[in-house]
This record gives structure tokens, sequence and C-alpha cells, in this order.
């Protein structure tokens, strides 16, 4: 079946008229107990009816539905209300695209429709807020209520971002830092009862070890930094192949590096271009390090860069092939192919530093013809 003729990828793309979203709207209104039930829950509450269409909701609701939307929002559905960035892919809207087979609001709502029962899941979304991309990380409530007769579904969601952000940190930070601080207390241990060659390699190795340990506990105040909007970068010229290089050799002593090879290939002719090179470094470092845990032993990652007269191409590669439920959650924070509960915060960070703060982009391509390649643009 071509693109083209596909009305949904998921959820029923039919939708309720105004007319009877109005009708709707009416046997809500008539109920005040309604109104208090929906009053009642301490964030967003909704109504939906058999369409996933909104017809009710509480005064918490009004935060996350973007102000030009407000005047509008009866018989949208949830992710057009708070507008989600893929709502609208689809012309039937919310639900329907490919990316909302592996949402969890959507599918907590269409399994209380179909089996009339409850459901939980959790579900991230990102919207568009002020132009700038944001992040929610939510458990999703849904519920079937009846009112004179009809059957609607009640939506509620919990704010489980602060949650998710602590999961991030004790399987991320403390983990990664722990691996690193301990790798390094081995080589101090060795210290005493070496000699010769061996006392040369862990002195070349020692340094290498306490540097990655400080930038893995820099990474971590500079992905804060940045959620809060408080990064400030510091845009300098910079040189291409310069760049490359200290990406690569972030992770060439790495553990995860070990038995597996990172390949560099520099440009003939170097190129300047104007950013910022810490957050660029850690960028390019954490596609490296994606690129190594997705590789298996013998595999090699390849760093590359192109460029055109107005942009830059930096390209990370690596062997593997990802499942497209993965693909279709990549950078969505605390998503994770490895654990149930928020490691998922490399390819956000990558998102997050490189299209708010250094003005470029990040995409991806993963099939069995050209393995899996990610690219930051950046304007030249």
């Amino acid at each position: 079946m071509s693109t083209e003729n596909v009305e949904t990828y998921f959820a029923s793309p039919l939708r309720t008229t105004n007319e009877d979203i109005e009708l709707e709207r009416q046997i809500i209104r008539r109920n005040p107990t309604v109104t208090e039930l929906l009053e009642g829950f301490p964030d967003l509450a909704l109504i939906l009816n058999q369409n996933r269409q909104l017809v009710a909701f509480n005064s918490k609701a009004v935060d996350y539905v973007p102000e030009g939307l407000r005047a509008c929002v009866y018989g949208m559905r949830p992710g057009e209300a708070i507008d989600c960035i893929h709502a609208h892919e689809m012309p039937a809207g919310c639900g329907t695209s490919k990316f909302c087979v592996e949402c969890g609001a959507v599918k907590a709502i269409v399994h209380t429709i179909d089996n009339k029962e409850s459901a939980i899941e959790e579900c991230r979304i990102t919207r568009k807020k002020n132009d700038v991309e944001e992040s929610l990380d939510l458990r999703v409530h849904t519920s079937v209520i009846n009112i004179d007769g009809r059957a609607f579904t009640l939506f509620s969601i919990k704010d489980i971002a602060d949650e998710k952000r602590r999961f991030a940190l004790e399987r991320i930070f403390f983990h990664d830092i722990l691996n690193t601080a301990g790798a390094l207390d081995g080589l101090i241990s060795l210290l005493p009862g070496s000699e010769g060659n061996d006392l040369i390699d862990i002195e070349e190795t020692l340094p290498k070890v306490s540097t990655q340990l400080i930038d893995e506990i820099l990474a971590q105040r500079q992905l804060l930094s940045a959620e809060s909007g408080e990064l400030v970068p510091e845009i300098i010229s910079l040189s291409l192949n310069k760049i490359l290089n200290a990406a690569g050799v972030l992770y060439t002593g790495h553990y995860l590096a070990k038995e597996k090879r990172i390949s560099i290939s520099l440009l003939e002719n170097d190129v300047e271009f104007q950013s910022d090179k810490m957050l660029l470094v850690r960028s390019i470092g954490n596609l490296i390090k994606n690129a190594l845990e997705a590789s298996r032993h013998e595999d090699e990652i390849k760093i590359s860069a192109k460029v055109s007269e107005k942009e830059i191409f930096i390209n990370v590669w690596n062997n593997s092939v990802m499942p497209l439920s993965v693909q279709l959650q990549m950078f969505q924070r605390s998503f994770s192919t490895k654990a149930p509960k928020g490691r998922g915060i490399g390819t956000y960070s990558v998102k997050l530093l490189v299209e708010q703060y250094l003005k470029g982009k990040i995409t991806f391509v993963s099939n069995e013809e050209e393995k899996t390649t990610f690219t930051i643009t950046l304007p030249r």
C-alpha cells in the first residue's frame, strides 16, 4: 500500500461531526458531578468520546494547551490539543501516524475504548512550545465513564519528568562515573608493584581516565543547564578535522571500545566554521558512545564529514540496524533500548544541544543496506 493511500498506521481515523461534539458537550454540562470529578485531578484530565476527541477538560489542562489552540480545543484529540509534533503528520491527526504506534497515550485510550476497561501507560511526547521543542514524560490513566447512558473515556496524566530524570541520573551518571572511578582506582592500586613498560603504560593511561571522569561530571552538569535554558554557547572559529579527532579521542580508550575500532576519515582540505567546541565534541561523542554500545566485538565505528557551500555534515556510522520501534522513539528523553527505566539520555541530549544551542539538526538512517548513520548538520 502506498503512503498516499494510508489513512492510519494505528488508531481509527474516524471523527465525530462538530454538531455531535456539541451534543456530547451538553450531555456533560448537564451533569455537575462530572465537572467536580475532573477538577479533583491534580493534573490534566480530559473526557474523550468514542473517536478519541475532547469533549470536556479540567482547569489544569489549560496549562498544557498552547494559547493559540484554546479557543478551538473541543473536538481535538489529546496530541492535537497539546501540540505533539506528530499530531498533524497524517490527515486524520493524532493517533494515526507511524509514530503513534509506540505512543502510550493512544495505546491506553484505544485499549479502554475497545475493551471497556482501565489502562495505564507511560508516554513520551515531544511538542513545540514557543517554537522550541519540549519533551514531556507522562504516566497516562484511562478508564470508562458512563454519562447519561453514553460511554466516554476519562483520560488523565501525571507528570513523571522528575522521576525519569532521577532514573536517568542513577542509571547513566552513577553507572558511568562509578565504572570510570573504578578503573582509576584499579590503575592506582597497580602502581606500587609496577615497573618498566607496565609502569609507563599505567602512567600514560591515568591522565586519560581521570580526564574521562571529569568529562562525565561536566556532561551531566551541561545537560541540566541545557534543559533549564541556562546554557550559553561559546561560539568560536573551529577546525573540522580537529573536532573529528577530539571526538574520536573521547572514546578511544573507553571500556566500550574494547575489541572495537574507531576510525576517523579526515578531510583532505580542512574547513573552518563557527560553533561551540565543547558542545559539539560532546554531541559527537554521545553518538560514538551509542554506536559502540550497539556494536559487536571486532566491529568498526566510522566518523567522517562532508561539506557543502552552506553546511557541514558530521557522520557517525556503525554496522547495526535499529528496530523500527526504536527508530520511532529515538530522540525522546528517557526512551531506551537497554533498560525499562530511564537510560535514554544520549540521543535526546544530542538533539537538545545541536538543535537548540548550535542551530543545527540531527538526523539518522538505519536499514539493512546502509546500516546506521547519525548525521549532525551545522551551518558552515
